[in-house]
């Protein structure tokens, strides 16, 4: 296997559509994406992750890197028999973020993390004590447990014999393209929100890393804007069925690739991707940092410009937690509707279940429940009306993420697009149009379409196109229960301030 060496282009194959590779939080898809405007995205494979522990503790999360290259070209494969022979243009690879890989000087994989992989709690910890604030300024992320430094950190003073073997890191989307191409490079965005980039610069940040102990030469090599990765291997071309020449990209993390695909680009465009969390990005036209490091700042998609972030955390996989415990066998379609049941109920029953606007310099727990009139047994309840509550618990805390990623920003309420599994819910478009009081615009396949737009476009033509993924969004106005999901809201503030006093007391 080879490091990639930056400069120069590879043909690309003129064909109809792109397959996306995405290595998602919950799962592993690939999605095919018409080029030009021939048509929306479409999932067509998926498959569930190979997970282990790493034999390091709850704390560690890692992929069994064997079995998830096996499902992975698995799943490509999939996705070149749906596209049909001769109609793959290219390979876009998408990935989560957070998920750091280690690997030795044969680009042989030592570790794959996923992107809950904490184990680097204590080594983050003593970084953010001695360099913190440096810390946000330069990368504009905070805590230091989730990125790589800290994880190299973990590594040398858990298991010294293998970190002497580490050569290279990067991250999952370039683990995934290093499988197909044998060829292992970054993106700029990969390099951000792995810690890696001074965020301001747009180079990787030498000095921090010098004293957060990781070598500048672990770093891959950065890819030019508009450069493939490489070409498919003889070995991933026989297994996946498609030609050799295929070229595949890299599209950076795929909340990014999201937020391309809703087309938020114009300064102050804010988009969320909705799925097992709800990231907050809010696009600006140079870096904004919050002074209490907060939010994250990095880089767009689009050259010139960056975003603004806040997150609510896991919104999605707490509503889906609801789900299976109020009603295991009911698919969300039938969840939907039960929530829908509930909103003109009357009954003041509030969630306040996690989702909230989190201090990502200090991500916490905190205590939680459903709050409901007393005696249950007098004033009635049902599982309705505790899923309308999830729901709205996911709501409220977008709104409150959104106010503070546009606060930070410097921007004004405008355009907001929603993507993400979310987005596909019958009631929950609806329900955050009428909290945010604004139209919500919905895209679907979102990250498909952001990772292929930008595996396809040029990098001086990126902006206008993004102008065109905005326009196949579908816009969903505030009702007339907009009125009533603002005081909701307001109370939902209130009642969270007061826990929050009762945590601190137990």
């Amino acid at each position: 296997m080879r490091q990639r060496r930056t400069g120069g282009r590879l043909p690309r194959v003129i064909a109809r559509v792109i397959l996306v590779l995405d290595l998602g939080s919950s799962r592993l898809r690939c999605a095919t994406v018409p080029l030009g405007d021939g048509g929306a995205p479409l999932e067509v494979a998926r498959a569930p992750y190979p997970v282990r522990n790493d034999r390091a503790g709850a704390l560690a999360h890692a992929y069994n890197p064997h079995l998830l290259r096996t499902r992975l070209l698995r799943t490509l494969a999939q996705g070149a028999q749906a596209a049909g022979p001769g109609n793959v243009a290219a390979v876009a690879v998408t990935a989560q973020r957070l998920a750091t890989c280690f690997f030795d000087a044969r680009l042989r994989t030592l570790s794959a993390g996923a992107n809950n992989d904490t184990r680097a709690v204590f080594q983050g910890g003593v970084m953010d004590d001695a360099h913190g604030p440096l810390i946000h300024r330069t990368t504009g992320h905070l805590p230091a447990m989730l990125f790589a430094p800290s994880k190299y950190a973990w590594w040398r003073e858990n298991r010294p014999h293998k970190a002497r073997r580490i050569a290279k890191t990067a991250g999952l989307d370039a683990w995934a393209a290093l499988q197909l191409t044998e060829t292992l490079a970054e993106t700029r965005l990969g390099l951000a929100e792995s810690g890696l980039l001074d965020v301001t610069s747009g180079k990787p940040a030498g000095a921090l890393l010098e004293r957060l102990g990781l070598p500048l030469n672990l770093l891959a090599d950065t890819l030019p804007p508009d450069a493939p990765v490489g070409q498919l291997t003889a070995e991933a071309a026989e297994a996946t069925r498609l030609p050799r020449a295929t070229p595949v990209h890299l599209a950076g993390p795929d909340s990014h690739a999201a937020t391309v695909g809703c087309g938020a680009a114009s300064d102050g465009a804010a988009a969320c991707s909705a799925g097992w969390s709800a990231p907050v990005h809010v696009t600006t036209r140079s870096p904004a940092f919050d002074s209490a490091a907060r939010t994250w700042t990095s880089l767009h998609g689009v050259n010139g410009k960056w975003t603004v972030e806040a997150t609510p955390g896991e919104t999605g996989r707490m509503v889906d937690f609801v789900r299976r415990v109020l009603a295991p066998r009911a698919s969300h379609e039938r969840f939907d509707a039960l929530a829908q049941l509930a909103f003109d109920s009357g009954r003041p029953v509030t969630a306040l279940l996690g989702p909230r606007a989190i201090d990502l310099s200090n991500p916490a727990i905190t205590m939680g429940g459903v709050l409901m009139p007393a005696p249950v047994t007098q004033e009635g309840l049902d599982a309705a009306d505790v899923a309308r509550a999830a729901f709205e618990n996911a709501a409220f805390a977008i709104r409150e993420s959104l106010s503070l990623a546009r606060s930070v920003a410097g921007a004004e309420p405008g355009a907001f697009a929603l993507s993400g599994g979310m987005a596909e819910s019958a009631v929950f478009p609806q329900l955050l149009a009428d909290v945010l009081g604004e139209p919500v615009r919905i895209h679907h396949n979102a990250t498909a379409a952001g990772a292929a737009a930008l595996a396809s476009t040029p990098a001086s033509e990126l902006k206008g196109r993004c102008a065109d993924l905005a326009a196949n969004g579908v816009s969903v106005e505030p009702g007339p229960r907009s009125g009533e999901c603002r005081e909701s809201y307001e109370r939902w503030l209130r009642l969270r301030e007061r826990l929050d006093a009762l945590t601190e007391e137990l």
